[in-house]
C-alpha cells in the first residue's frame, strides 16, 4: 500500500507505505517472521508464539475476540438430516472442551453456541454451561442424543457420510476428533474428504456434502447482522440450507424491534430454537493474539472486534530511524 497524497485529511496517513505478507492465520511462517523481526506486526498468531512474545523484551501483545465461528454444517437437503432430532443428537455429542484442547497449541479458541458467546445477546456462560452439548461431563448429553437417534429411526447409527474438510490445520485436527466422537457416541461413520479452499466453498454452496467443516464471518456483534446471512432461508452462508419458519419470523421481528428488553427476549427465543433445531454444529469461536514491536505506534487493538476492525492503519507510525 502507498500513501494517498490526496487524502482528505492532510495529516494522515502517517506512513508512506505498508508491505503486507499474506499467509494462513496461526501459521509457522507468520510465527517465525515476527519473532525474527522480519515484520513489525502480525494479526492472528498461534498460542505458542504469543507466549514467547509475552516474555520477549521490546514486544507487545493483545488478545481480543474475533468475528468468526468455526462450525460443521449438515446438509438439510439430504436425508436423514432434514430431521432436527438427528442434527440435535450430533450437536449434543460434540465434546467442545475437548475440541478446544485439540487445537490449543495451534489457534486460540473459545466455546460457544449459535450467537457470539462474548456478546450481551447470547445466553451467559454460566447458563450455557448447564446445557447439554456444552457441559464438561458429556454423559447425560450422549444419553439424550442416543434417545433422539432412536426416536428418529436410527438407533444403529448412520454409515458412509461424506465429511468435507477445508485444507487448514485446525479443521483437519477437528474433523478427526469429530469423526471419533460421532462414531463412539452414535455409531455415525464419516469418510473425511480434505479439499482446497475453492473446492470447499464451491461444494458448500451447492450442497455437495453430508458434513462440512469450515468457518464463517460477520461484521457486527448484533444478531441482525448475521442471523439472516448465516441462518436465513436464503442466507449466503447458510450452507446447511436450514429453514426454520419460527426462527425466520423471529429474526424479522428482531430486525424491527426497538425496545431493548423485548428485543433481547426475541433473541433468546431464537437461540432456544437453534439449540433444538441446529442450523449447524458450533465447534468453536475464534480469538485473536496480535503481536507487534514496541516501536509500532498508533495500533490500539484492545477495543477491536474481528477481522473488519483491523484494516485501518492510517494512524500507525514507526518510532524508529
Amino acid at each position: 500500500m502507498e500513501k494517498n497524497k490526496n487524502y482528505w485529511n492532510k495529516e494522515l496517513p502517517y506512513l508512506d507505505g505498508i508491505e503486507f505478507y499474506h499467509v494462513l492465520p496461526f501459521s509457522t511462517e507468520m510465527a517465525s517472521a515476527i519473532l525474527a523481526n522480519r515484520v513489525d506486526y502480525v494479526f492472528a498468531t498461534d498460542p505458542a508464539t504469543f507466549r514467547k512474545a509475552t516474555t520477549t523484551q521490546g514486544m507487545s501483545t493483545e488478545t481480543h475476540s474475533q468475528s468468526v465461528v468455526h462450525a460443521t454444517w449438515i446438509s438439510n437437503r439430504r436425508k436423514p438430516f432434514d430431521d432436527p432430532r438427528v442434527r440435535r443428537a450430533m450437536h449434543l455429542v460434540l465434546d467442545r472442551p475437548v475440541l478446544m484442547e485439540v487445537v490449543k497449541d495451534v489457534a486460540p479458541m473459545m466455546v460457544g453456541g449459535f450467537l457470539y458467546p462474548f456478546s450481551e445477546f447470547a445466553a451467559p456462560k454460566e447458563e450455557r454451561d448447564k446445557w447439554f452439548g456444552y457441559q464438561s461431563d458429556s454423559e447425560a448429553a450422549i444419553k439424550e442424543a442416543r434417545a433422539l437417534m432412536a426416536a428418529a429411526g436410527h438407533p444403529d447409527g448412520i454409515k458412509g457420510l461424506d465429511f468435507m474438510v477445508r485444507e487448514v490445520a485446525i479443521f483437519k485436527l477437528w474433523s478427526q476428533a469429530i469423526q471419533v466422537m460421532l462414531k463412539q457416541a452414535l455409531n455415525i461413520e464419516c469418510n473425511l474428504r480434505t479439499v482446497v479452499e475453492s473446492v470447499w466453498f464451491g461444494d458448500a454452496a451447492s450442497g455437495n456434502f453430508d458434513l462440512a467443516i469450515g468457518a464463517i464471518v460477520s461484521a457486527l456483534l448484533d444478531p441482525s447482522d448475521y442471523f439472516s446471512a448465516w441462518y436465513g432461508k436464503d442466507g449466503p452462508q447458510n450452507y446447511a440450507f436450514w429453514d426454520n419458519k419460527e426462527f425466520q419470523s423471529l429474526s424479522a421481528q428482531i430486525d424491527r424491534e426497538i425496545d431493548a428488553e423485548k428485543r433481547q427476549d426475541l433473541i433468546r427465543r431464537a437461540e432456544t430454537i437453534m439449540e433444538q433445531d441446529p442450523p449447524l454444529l458450533p465447534v468453536a469461536w475464534e480469538r485473536i493474539h496480535e503481536l507487534w514491536y514496541d516501536y509500532v505506534k498508533g495500533r490500539n487493538p484492545h477495543e477491536s472486534f474481528g477481522i473488519y476492525d483491523v484494516v485501518r492503519h492510517d494512524t500507525v507510525w514507526l518510532d524508529k530511524a
